[in-house]
């Protein structure tokens, strides 16, 4: 289930987003976690299980003028990786946004395409 990130799980979303290579500097790190705390434009949602409190996995957005959403990350927890909890992410951040696009960044884009693959299939 996505869940609107709140501050109180700043630690937690920091950690997540830290897997990618591009955020394992603590000052990107940073600087990515305070946008999606302070422009409005960008939104962060963390994905629990409904049978646990745990955070498995992160996603992050920002949505454009129009009808578009940019994805600029999606991070799970390994120890969930390979369970298709990534898609069932996406899957619910479509429901969230019905008539929204989703376009990816260069670190996404092949992500999108696989999840948009399956969607197709």
């Amino acid at each position: 289930m996505l869940t609107k990130y709140r501050k109180n799980q700043r630690k937690i979303a920091m950690g997540l987003l830290g897997f990618h290579d591009g955020l394992k500097d603590q000052k990107h790190l940073l600087k990515e976690i305070d946008t999606y705390e302070e422009d409005e434009r960008y939104q962060l949602f963390c994905y629990y299980d409904e049978t646990s409190d745990n955070v498995q996995g992160v996603i992050g957005i920002s949505q454009l003028e129009g009808d578009e959403l940019i994805l600029h990350d999606i991070s799970l927890n390994p120890s969930y990786r390979g369970e298709g909890i990534s898609l069932k992410m996406m899957d619910e951040l479509q429901e969230l946004y019905p008539e929204e696009q989703i376009i990816g960044t260069p670190a996404t884009s092949m992500f999108l395409a696989k999840w948009q693959e399956r969607k197709r299939g």
